[in-house]
Protein backbone atom coordinates (compact mmCIF):
# COMPACT_ATOMS: atom_id res chain seq x y z
CA UNK A 1 0.00 0.00 0.00
CA UNK A 2 1.47 3.32 -1.08
CA UNK A 3 -1.55 5.62 -1.24
CA UNK A 4 -1.03 8.15 1.58
CA UNK A 5 -4.78 8.70 1.93
CA UNK A 6 -5.36 4.98 2.46
CA UNK A 7 -2.53 4.80 5.00
CA UNK A 8 -4.02 7.80 6.83
CA UNK A 9 -7.38 6.01 6.86
CA UNK A 10 -5.69 2.94 8.37
CA UNK A 11 -4.15 5.06 11.12
CA UNK A 12 -7.50 6.67 11.90
CA UNK A 13 -9.24 3.29 12.10
CA UNK A 14 -6.54 2.06 14.48
CA UNK A 15 -7.28 4.97 16.79
CA UNK A 16 -10.91 3.89 16.81
CA UNK A 17 -10.15 0.27 17.71
CA UNK A 18 -9.27 0.93 21.35
CA UNK A 19 -12.07 3.45 21.85
CA UNK A 20 -14.74 1.17 20.40
CA UNK A 21 -13.47 -1.73 22.51
CA UNK A 22 -13.80 0.35 25.67
CA UNK A 23 -17.10 2.11 25.06
CA UNK A 24 -18.86 1.06 21.84
CA UNK A 25 -18.20 -2.65 21.50
CA UNK A 26 -20.90 -3.16 18.86
CA UNK A 27 -18.80 -1.05 16.48
CA UNK A 28 -15.50 -2.85 17.11
CA UNK A 29 -15.95 -5.58 14.45
CA UNK A 30 -16.95 -2.96 11.88
CA UNK A 31 -13.80 -0.90 12.50
CA UNK A 32 -11.53 -3.96 12.36
CA UNK A 33 -13.19 -5.28 9.19
CA UNK A 34 -12.76 -1.89 7.49
CA UNK A 35 -9.08 -1.92 8.41
CA UNK A 36 -8.66 -5.44 7.02
CA UNK A 37 -10.49 -4.52 3.81
CA UNK A 38 -8.08 -1.66 3.17
CA UNK A 39 -5.16 -4.09 3.50
CA UNK A 40 -6.76 -6.76 1.31
CA UNK A 41 -7.84 -4.30 -1.38
CA UNK A 42 -4.79 -2.02 -1.48
CA UNK A 43 -1.88 -4.11 -0.23
CA UNK A 44 0.36 -4.45 2.79
CA UNK A 45 1.86 -1.55 4.69
CA UNK A 46 3.36 -1.17 8.18
CA UNK A 47 -0.08 -0.33 9.55
CA UNK A 48 -1.36 -3.72 8.35
CA UNK A 49 0.31 -5.45 11.30
CA UNK A 50 -2.16 -3.65 13.61
CA UNK A 51 -5.10 -4.60 11.39
CA UNK A 52 -4.03 -8.25 11.48
CA UNK A 53 -3.41 -8.20 15.24
CA UNK A 54 -6.82 -6.65 15.88
CA UNK A 55 -8.45 -9.24 13.63
CA UNK A 56 -6.65 -11.98 15.58
CA UNK A 57 -8.03 -10.58 18.84
CA UNK A 58 -11.55 -10.41 17.41
CA UNK A 59 -11.41 -14.00 16.18
CA UNK A 60 -10.21 -15.06 19.62
CA UNK A 61 -13.18 -13.28 21.20
CA UNK A 62 -15.46 -15.30 18.92
CA UNK A 63 -13.56 -18.47 19.90
CA UNK A 64 -12.05 -19.13 16.45
CA UNK A 65 -8.73 -19.93 18.10
CA UNK A 66 -7.16 -21.63 15.08
CA UNK A 67 -7.90 -18.67 12.82
CA UNK A 68 -6.83 -16.24 15.53
CA UNK A 69 -3.47 -17.95 15.97
CA UNK A 70 -2.83 -17.97 12.21
CA UNK A 71 -3.67 -14.28 11.79
CA UNK A 72 -1.74 -13.42 14.95
CA UNK A 73 1.40 -15.07 13.63
CA UNK A 74 1.05 -13.11 10.38
CA UNK A 75 0.78 -9.93 12.41
CA UNK A 76 3.91 -10.54 14.51
CA UNK A 77 5.80 -11.67 11.41
CA UNK A 78 4.89 -8.49 9.53
CA UNK A 79 5.77 -6.42 12.61
CA UNK A 80 9.29 -7.83 12.61
CA UNK A 81 9.80 -7.67 8.84
CA UNK A 82 8.62 -4.08 8.56
CA UNK A 83 10.51 -3.05 11.75
CA UNK A 84 7.39 -1.13 12.80
CA UNK A 85 8.45 -0.42 16.39
CA UNK A 86 5.82 2.31 16.68
CA UNK A 87 3.14 -0.41 16.41
CA UNK A 88 4.74 -3.06 18.63
CA UNK A 89 2.70 -1.99 21.65
CA UNK A 90 -0.61 -2.36 19.80
CA UNK A 91 0.33 -5.68 18.22
CA UNK A 92 1.58 -7.25 21.46
CA UNK A 93 -1.53 -6.13 23.32
CA UNK A 94 -3.84 -7.82 20.81
CA UNK A 95 -1.85 -11.02 20.24
CA UNK A 96 -0.23 -11.76 23.61
CA UNK A 97 -3.29 -10.43 25.43
CA UNK A 98 -5.38 -12.60 23.11
CA UNK A 99 -4.86 -15.99 21.52
CA UNK A 100 -1.32 -16.61 22.80
CA UNK A 101 -2.63 -16.19 26.33
CA UNK A 102 -5.05 -19.04 25.74
CA UNK A 103 -2.17 -21.21 24.55
CA UNK A 104 0.38 -20.51 27.29
CA UNK A 105 -0.14 -17.73 29.82
CA UNK A 106 3.34 -17.94 31.25
CA UNK A 107 4.93 -17.05 27.92
CA UNK A 108 2.90 -13.84 27.56
CA UNK A 109 3.97 -11.67 30.49
CA UNK A 110 7.35 -10.68 29.04
CA UNK A 111 6.03 -9.81 25.52
CA UNK A 112 3.35 -7.64 27.16
CA UNK A 113 6.02 -5.95 29.25
CA UNK A 114 8.02 -5.44 26.05
CA UNK A 115 4.93 -3.81 24.55
CA UNK A 116 4.79 -1.53 27.60
CA UNK A 117 8.49 -0.57 27.38
CA UNK A 118 8.48 0.05 23.62
CA UNK A 119 5.24 2.01 23.86
CA UNK A 120 6.78 4.30 26.47
CA UNK A 121 9.89 4.74 24.33
CA UNK A 122 7.97 5.52 21.12
CA UNK A 123 5.41 7.81 22.77
CA UNK A 124 2.48 5.41 22.46
CA UNK A 125 1.65 5.95 26.13
CA UNK A 126 -1.94 4.77 25.98
CA UNK A 127 -1.16 1.36 24.49
CA UNK A 128 1.91 1.06 26.74
CA UNK A 129 -0.34 1.39 29.79
CA UNK A 130 -2.86 -1.09 28.42
CA UNK A 131 0.02 -3.56 27.92
CA UNK A 132 1.00 -3.02 31.56
CA UNK A 133 -2.60 -3.55 32.65
CA UNK A 134 -2.84 -6.74 30.60
CA UNK A 135 0.49 -7.99 32.01
CA UNK A 136 -1.00 -7.64 35.52
CA UNK A 137 -4.09 -9.57 34.44
CA UNK A 138 -1.99 -12.36 32.90
CA UNK A 139 0.23 -12.34 35.99
CA UNK A 140 -2.76 -12.93 38.27
CA UNK A 141 -4.12 -15.66 36.00
CA UNK A 142 -0.76 -17.44 35.77
CA UNK A 143 0.00 -17.29 39.51
CA UNK A 144 2.87 -14.81 39.63
CA UNK A 145 3.92 -13.79 43.13
CA UNK A 146 1.29 -11.44 44.50
CA UNK A 147 3.74 -9.19 46.32
CA UNK A 148 5.66 -8.62 43.09
CA UNK A 149 2.38 -7.90 41.32
CA UNK A 150 1.41 -5.44 44.04
CA UNK A 151 4.68 -3.54 43.51
CA UNK A 152 4.08 -3.47 39.75
CA UNK A 153 0.51 -2.26 40.25
CA UNK A 154 1.73 0.63 42.41
CA UNK A 155 4.42 1.54 39.87
CA UNK A 156 2.07 1.44 36.90
CA UNK A 157 -0.64 3.23 38.85
CA UNK A 158 1.66 6.19 39.52
CA UNK A 159 2.61 6.35 35.84
CA UNK A 160 -1.02 6.14 34.73
CA UNK A 161 -1.91 9.06 36.96
CA UNK A 162 1.18 11.01 35.85
CA UNK A 163 0.32 10.53 32.17
CA UNK A 164 -3.41 11.13 32.79
CA UNK A 165 -4.36 7.63 31.66
CA UNK A 166 -7.46 7.53 33.84
CA UNK A 167 -9.37 4.93 31.80
CA UNK A 168 -6.75 2.20 32.12
CA UNK A 169 -6.05 3.22 35.73
CA UNK A 170 -9.72 2.67 36.55
CA UNK A 171 -9.64 -0.68 34.75
CA UNK A 172 -6.71 -1.82 36.87
CA UNK A 173 -8.44 -1.13 40.20
CA UNK A 174 -10.47 -4.38 40.46
CA UNK A 175 -7.23 -6.34 40.04
CA UNK A 176 -5.37 -4.11 42.50
CA UNK A 177 -8.04 -4.72 45.14
CA UNK A 178 -8.05 -8.47 44.50
CA UNK A 179 -4.27 -8.67 44.95
CA UNK A 180 -4.45 -6.54 48.09
CA UNK A 181 -7.22 -8.70 49.58
CA UNK A 182 -5.26 -11.88 49.03
CA UNK A 183 -2.11 -10.44 50.58
CA UNK A 184 -3.57 -8.44 53.44
CA UNK A 185 -7.09 -9.77 53.98
CA UNK A 186 -8.48 -6.29 54.53
CA UNK A 187 -11.78 -4.58 53.79
CA UNK A 188 -10.42 -1.08 54.12
CA UNK A 189 -11.37 0.00 50.61
CA UNK A 190 -15.06 -1.01 50.59
CA UNK A 191 -16.25 2.60 50.35
CA UNK A 192 -13.87 3.28 47.47
CA UNK A 193 -14.97 0.10 45.71
CA UNK A 194 -18.64 0.91 46.09
CA UNK A 195 -17.95 4.36 44.69
CA UNK A 196 -16.16 2.92 41.65
CA UNK A 197 -18.95 0.40 41.05
CA UNK A 198 -21.56 3.16 41.25
CA UNK A 199 -19.50 5.28 38.84
CA UNK A 200 -19.12 2.34 36.42
CA UNK A 201 -22.87 1.73 36.44
CA UNK A 202 -23.73 5.41 35.99
CA UNK A 203 -21.25 5.90 33.12
CA UNK A 204 -22.10 2.57 31.48
CA UNK A 205 -18.48 1.39 31.89
CA UNK A 206 -19.34 -2.24 31.27
CA UNK A 207 -15.75 -3.52 31.19
CA UNK A 208 -14.91 -2.05 34.62
CA UNK A 209 -18.18 -3.22 36.17
CA UNK A 210 -17.70 -6.71 34.76
CA UNK A 211 -14.13 -6.92 36.06
CA UNK A 212 -15.31 -5.93 39.53
CA UNK A 213 -17.68 -8.88 39.55
CA UNK A 214 -15.08 -11.23 38.02
CA UNK A 215 -12.22 -10.52 40.42
CA UNK A 216 -14.58 -10.09 43.36
CA UNK A 217 -15.92 -13.60 42.73
CA UNK A 218 -12.38 -15.01 42.51
CA UNK A 219 -11.42 -13.55 45.88
CA UNK A 220 -14.71 -14.53 47.51
CA UNK A 221 -14.27 -18.13 46.36
CA UNK A 222 -10.66 -18.33 47.55
CA UNK A 223 -11.81 -17.06 50.96
CA UNK A 224 -14.57 -19.72 50.95
CA UNK A 225 -17.35 -17.12 50.85
CA UNK A 226 -19.34 -19.13 48.33
CA UNK A 227 -22.64 -17.27 48.70
CA UNK A 228 -20.97 -13.97 47.83
CA UNK A 229 -19.05 -15.59 44.98
CA UNK A 230 -22.26 -17.04 43.51
CA UNK A 231 -24.01 -13.68 43.87
CA UNK A 232 -21.19 -11.94 41.97
CA UNK A 233 -21.31 -14.58 39.22
CA UNK A 234 -25.02 -13.95 38.80
CA UNK A 235 -24.43 -10.17 38.67
CA UNK A 236 -21.75 -10.68 36.01
CA UNK A 237 -24.05 -12.86 33.93
CA UNK A 238 -26.83 -10.27 34.10
CA UNK A 239 -24.36 -7.62 32.93
CA UNK A 240 -23.08 -9.81 30.09
CA UNK A 241 -26.54 -9.70 28.52
CA UNK A 242 -25.86 -6.02 27.81
CA UNK A 243 -22.42 -6.70 26.33
CA UNK A 244 -21.76 -7.64 22.73
CA UNK A 245 -19.17 -10.22 23.81
CA UNK A 246 -18.40 -12.06 27.02
CA UNK A 247 -15.00 -12.04 28.67
CA UNK A 248 -13.22 -15.41 28.92
CA UNK A 249 -10.02 -14.33 30.68
CA UNK A 250 -8.08 -17.22 29.15
CA UNK A 251 -10.55 -19.79 30.55
CA UNK A 252 -10.22 -18.56 34.13
CA UNK A 253 -13.82 -17.34 34.37
CA UNK A 254 -15.24 -20.72 33.36
CA UNK A 255 -12.92 -22.45 35.85
CA UNK A 256 -14.03 -20.33 38.81
CA UNK A 257 -17.67 -20.51 37.71
CA UNK A 258 -17.40 -24.29 37.86
CA UNK A 259 -15.71 -24.28 41.26
CA UNK A 260 -18.32 -21.88 42.64
CA UNK A 261 -21.26 -23.88 41.26
CA UNK A 262 -19.82 -27.10 42.71
CA UNK A 263 -19.19 -25.45 46.07
CA UNK A 264 -22.80 -24.27 46.15
CA UNK A 265 -23.97 -27.75 45.15
CA UNK A 266 -22.13 -29.16 48.18
CA UNK A 267 -24.07 -26.71 50.37
CA UNK A 268 -27.45 -27.12 48.72
CA UNK A 269 -29.38 -29.83 46.93
CA UNK A 270 -30.80 -27.34 44.44
CA UNK A 271 -30.45 -28.67 40.91
CA UNK A 272 -29.60 -25.29 39.38
CA UNK A 273 -26.02 -25.38 40.64
CA UNK A 274 -25.26 -28.89 39.41
CA UNK A 275 -26.91 -28.27 36.04
CA UNK A 276 -24.50 -25.40 35.31
CA UNK A 277 -21.41 -27.56 35.72
CA UNK A 278 -21.67 -29.62 32.53
CA UNK A 279 -21.56 -26.48 30.38
CA UNK A 280 -18.51 -25.23 32.27
CA UNK A 281 -16.76 -28.60 31.89
CA UNK A 282 -17.26 -28.60 28.13
CA UNK A 283 -15.75 -25.10 27.93
CA UNK A 284 -12.71 -26.09 29.98
CA UNK A 285 -12.28 -29.25 27.93
CA UNK A 286 -12.10 -27.10 24.80
CA UNK A 287 -9.60 -24.78 26.44
CA UNK A 288 -7.45 -27.83 27.26
CA UNK A 289 -7.28 -28.60 23.54
CA UNK A 290 -6.00 -25.07 22.89
CA UNK A 291 -3.60 -24.73 25.81
CA UNK A 292 -2.99 -27.89 27.84
CA UNK A 293 -0.51 -26.34 30.27
CA UNK A 294 -3.01 -23.61 31.18
CA UNK A 295 -6.02 -25.83 31.69
CA UNK A 296 -5.18 -29.50 32.27
CA UNK A 297 -5.12 -29.17 36.07
CA UNK A 298 -8.24 -26.99 36.04
CA UNK A 299 -10.24 -29.70 34.29
CA UNK A 300 -8.89 -32.37 36.64
CA UNK A 301 -9.89 -30.36 39.71
CA UNK A 302 -13.39 -29.77 38.39
CA UNK A 303 -13.67 -33.50 37.66
CA UNK A 304 -12.49 -34.26 41.21
CA UNK A 305 -15.09 -31.92 42.70
CA UNK A 306 -17.77 -33.47 40.49
CA UNK A 307 -16.83 -37.02 41.55
CA UNK A 308 -16.88 -35.88 45.17
CA UNK A 309 -20.34 -34.41 44.67
CA UNK A 310 -21.54 -37.73 43.18
CA UNK A 311 -20.07 -39.73 46.08
CA UNK A 312 -17.50 -41.54 43.90
CA UNK A 313 -14.80 -41.25 46.56
CA UNK A 314 -12.08 -43.43 45.00
CA UNK A 315 -12.28 -41.66 41.66
CA UNK A 316 -12.44 -38.28 43.35
CA UNK A 317 -9.34 -39.00 45.44
CA UNK A 318 -7.34 -39.93 42.33
CA UNK A 319 -8.54 -36.85 40.44
CA UNK A 320 -7.51 -34.54 43.27
CA UNK A 321 -4.00 -35.99 43.29
CA UNK A 322 -3.77 -35.73 39.50
CA UNK A 323 -4.95 -32.10 39.61
CA UNK A 324 -2.36 -31.22 42.26
CA UNK A 325 0.43 -32.91 40.31
CA UNK A 326 -0.56 -31.28 37.01
CA UNK A 327 -0.77 -27.81 38.61
CA UNK A 328 2.73 -28.30 40.02
CA UNK A 329 4.15 -29.46 36.68
CA UNK A 330 2.51 -26.57 34.83
CA UNK A 331 3.74 -24.04 37.39
CA UNK A 332 0.38 -22.71 38.65
CA UNK A 333 1.20 -22.43 42.34
CA UNK A 334 -2.07 -20.68 43.24
CA UNK A 335 -4.21 -23.35 41.65
CA UNK A 336 -2.04 -26.05 43.20
CA UNK A 337 -2.89 -24.42 46.56
CA UNK A 338 -6.61 -24.38 45.75
CA UNK A 339 -6.50 -28.03 44.64
CA UNK A 340 -4.81 -29.01 47.89
CA UNK A 341 -7.41 -27.15 49.96
CA UNK A 342 -10.28 -28.77 48.05
CA UNK A 343 -8.63 -32.18 48.51
CA UNK A 344 -8.34 -31.47 52.24
CA UNK A 345 -12.03 -30.58 52.40
CA UNK A 346 -12.85 -33.81 50.58
CA UNK A 347 -10.79 -36.01 52.91
CA UNK A 348 -12.24 -34.27 55.95
CA UNK A 349 -15.79 -34.93 54.71
CA UNK A 350 -14.81 -38.57 54.34
CA UNK A 351 -13.32 -38.78 57.87
CA UNK A 352 -9.68 -39.11 56.81
CA UNK A 353 -8.25 -36.47 59.11
CA UNK A 354 -4.62 -37.46 58.47
CA UNK A 355 -4.81 -36.81 54.72
CA UNK A 356 -6.94 -33.74 55.31
CA UNK A 357 -4.28 -32.33 57.65
CA UNK A 358 -1.53 -33.05 55.13
CA UNK A 359 -3.35 -31.27 52.31
CA UNK A 360 -4.31 -28.28 54.47
CA UNK A 361 -0.65 -27.95 55.40
CA UNK A 362 0.46 -28.07 51.78
CA UNK A 363 -2.24 -25.57 50.78
CA UNK A 364 -1.08 -23.17 53.50
CA UNK A 365 2.54 -23.44 52.35
CA UNK A 366 1.57 -22.85 48.71
CA UNK A 367 -0.62 -19.85 49.52
CA UNK A 368 2.35 -18.30 51.33
CA UNK A 369 4.60 -19.14 48.36
CA UNK A 370 2.10 -17.38 46.08
CA UNK A 371 2.20 -14.35 48.37
CA UNK A 372 -1.39 -14.72 49.63
CA UNK A 373 -0.53 -14.27 53.31
CA UNK A 374 -4.06 -13.05 54.07
CA UNK A 375 -5.57 -16.23 52.67
CA UNK A 376 -2.97 -18.37 54.47
CA UNK A 377 -3.87 -16.71 57.78
CA UNK A 378 -7.56 -17.21 57.06
CA UNK A 379 -6.99 -20.89 56.30
CA UNK A 380 -5.07 -21.50 59.52
CA UNK A 381 -7.81 -19.73 61.49
CA UNK A 382 -10.61 -21.79 59.96
CA UNK A 383 -9.11 -25.29 59.69
CA UNK A 384 -11.70 -27.31 61.63
CA UNK A 385 -9.27 -29.15 63.91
Amino acid sequence: MSDTNKIAAMKFLHLLILYTFLSKQDYLPIVIIQSMQLTLNHGICKESCVALASCSYLLCEFQDFEGSEHIGSLSTGLLERSKAQEYRSQVHLCVYGGVYGFKNLKLCVEPLMDGYRVGMQTGDIQHAMFNANCAIKVGIASGLNLKELERSIKKFGKEMIEYKQTTVYTQMQPMAWAVSDLIHSTDENNMERNSLLKQAVETNSLVVECDMYIFGAFVAYIYNNYDLAAYLVQKRRELEKKMSRKSFLFGLIAFYDGLIFLAMAQKSSEFEWTSEVSDVMSKIDRFVQIGKSNNEHKLLLLEAETKSRLGETDKASKKYELAIAAAEINGFVHEQAIANERAADFFLRNNDRIKASQHYGRANHLYIQWGAQGKANNLCKNIPF
